[in-house]
């Protein structure tokens, strides 16, 4: 069994994630070491007030983003929506994607990735 306990975990304080704006507090929470899956990791990640996760592109895996609290603005391949509490992004290999928090609370959300074993393992 594997537990996490938070104040054990990593933390990091990242600007300009991916390029973005501002500044995000980043937990790794486990990583690829952690799984005897594919997955890559899980991460809790809190995006400040008028900070973003910038747009960029998923190759050879998939993402995904839980909100759970906050609420934003995310871009996938060029097509916006609002988001908030309890909705779930799903990024595919070969899509880009960005999360905007244009709000004066953070987002604290959860990313899941997992990685193909090949590029060819794509459905």
């Amino acid at each position: 069994m594997k537990i996490s306990i938070a104040n054990n975990a990593v933390k990091e304080v990242q600007k300009k994630c991916h390029g973005g704006e501002g500044q995000i507090l980043f937990r790794e929470v486990f990583n690829r070491r952690d799984f005897e899956s594919n997955l890559q990791h899980l991460h809790e990640t809190i995006i400040y007030p008028n900070s973003t996760i910038g747009y960029h592109l998923h190759e050879g895996n998939e993402e995904i983003y839980y909100i759970i609290e906050g609420e934003g603005i995310m871009t996938v391949n060029g097509e916006e929506r609002k988001v908030s509490r309890g909705d779930a992004i799903i990024t595919h290999s070969g899509s880009k994607h960005g999360l905007r928090n244009n709000s004066d609370k953070s987002i604290k959300i959860l990313v899941f990735q997992c990685n193909y074993r090949n590029i060819n393992d794509k459905i």
